[in-house]
């Protein structure tokens, strides 16, 4: 039996670019606006406990300490989306883009480091480039047909 091809992305990732940041913004929306432009986030999309649990993550980052995903739950107590298995489902997600780590002690900011050091090291170096010098290999492929 043959087997075929699927297109399969072997990564992916979605930019999305918005107004600068104005100074009057809260934390939250700070964090919302940053989650919907890397694309952990969709325009409209009800279902934002994404941005509570990150921005729970940068205040516990302000004091050194981890977090359990019940201590999320726990924080975000009645909030809609707040059960252990969508916190930790929304922890993955912001583990598999390198912002944040696990260890035995819980959930942190990876290395209680700076978001924007983060982009710089993983997003712009293992994302965005290699995904842009595969564009543009089609790209030339493109022409030559």
């Amino acid at each position: 039996m043959k087997r075929t091809l699927k297109d399969l992305p072997l990564q992916e990732i979605t930019l999305r670019k918005y107004e600068e940041p104005s100074k009057n913004l809260d934390k939250r929306e700070l964090s919302r606006r940053f989650l919907l432009s890397i694309g952990l986030l969709n325009p409209g999309e009800s279902r934002d406990v994404i941005v509570d649990i990150f921005t729970e993550l940068l205040k516990a980052r302000g004091q050194k300490k981890h977090l359990q995903a019940d201590d999320v739950v726990g924080l975000l107590k009645g909030k809609a989306g707040a059960s252990v298995p969508n916190v930790r489902r929304q922890l993955r997600r912001l583990k598999e883009l390198k912002f944040v780590e696990q260890s035995a002690d819980g959930y942190r900011i990876s290395e209680f480091g700076d978001v924007s050091r983060i982009v710089d090291n993983f997003l712009d170096s293992f994302l965005v480039r290699p995904a842009l010098e595969r564009l543009k290999q089609y790209a030339a492929e493109v022409d030559k047909v």
